[in-house]
């Protein structure tokens, strides 16, 4: 059994180690949200790079940015984790929250989470290449 963990051991220390994103160097991208509307849609990223999202509130009422699939795909730095909660990010009448993330190559859909709103047409579509 020990030549086991022996060997497992050396294949992990030679292993190249995943570096850690560059968040200093991350793309900053706006997002407005306002009463029944996301600007810009679609959304275009691109794969790996890391990302400062930037979710502007411009309306005086709260509106929540719910982009489950994107935000579960994709790497969210730590401190960020805590304010996305069940994939969707609430942000208060005039507030602004960011997201540093690496987001990952696929088709997203983004919304409001008060119903009314989406109904009403506040979506968007990421696209990451």
């Amino acid at each position: 059994m020990r030549p086991l963990f022996l060997f497992a051991g050396l294949i992990l220390a030679a292993s190249p180690a995943l570096a850690a994103p560059d968040w200093r160097q991350a793309r900053e991208y706006d997002v407005l949200l306002s009463s029944f509307d996301i600007q810009p849609t679609p959304m275009t990223f691109k794969a790996g790079e890391p990302l400062r999202l930037r979710l502007i509130n411009n309306s005086t009422e709260a509106h929540s940015f719910s982009a489950g699939g994107f935000f579960g795909a994709g790497e969210i730095r730590t401190r960020e984790r805590a304010i996305v909660k069940g994939g969707a990010v609430q942000v208060g009448p005039g507030e602004t929250r960011e997201i540093l993330i690496v987001p990952a190559a696929g088709r997203y859909s983004a919304r409001c989470g008060n119903l009314f709103h989406r109904i009403m047409g506040m979506s968007a579509r990421i696209v990451v290449e």
